[in-house]
């Protein structure tokens, strides 16, 4: 497992694998999604980062992790299809507002380093403990 994951919703979220999906659901857009992780998680604070070619990503941080959060979007009203996520920081709390979203939008987190969905039940150690 990595610490690069992404949500996406499908109509029946029960696909076994990425190659069974077929189509996707609309996530809110970056606006929305923030305001909803900002009601449940207040301490929360928002930046940017910014790579070299300009490119900028909204970043929440708290005092022990940082999510980055990878949008593929023109502007903060648009849907979102996919929310790619960098986990930054030490600590493993960075899953908690990953399980968060995950039930409030019946969304699923698929890890980009075997590209197998998560199983909110059965995680890794060093991801569980921080639940």
């Amino acid at each position: 497992m990595s610490g690069d994951v992404f949500l996406i919703k499908t109509p029946s979220n029960q696909e076994a694998d990425l190659l069974q999906i077929v189509d996707t659901v609309p996530l809110p857009c970056w606006r929305e999604l923030r305001q909803m992780l900002y009601s449940h998680f207040p301490d929360l604070r928002s930046g940017y980062a910014r790579l070299d070619d300009g490119i900028h990503f909204p970043v929440l941080s708290s005092p022990d992790y940082a999510l980055e959060f990878n949008l593929a979007a023109e502007n903060e009203d648009e849907p979102l299809t996919v929310i790619m996520f960098n986990c930054l920081g030490v600590g493993n709390r960075w899953a908690y507002p990953l399980k968060f979203l995950c039930g409030l939008l019946d969304a699923r987190i698929v890890d980009c380093g075997s590209f197998e969905f998560w199983d909110w039940n059965h995680l890794p150690d060093w991801i569980a403990e921080g639940l």
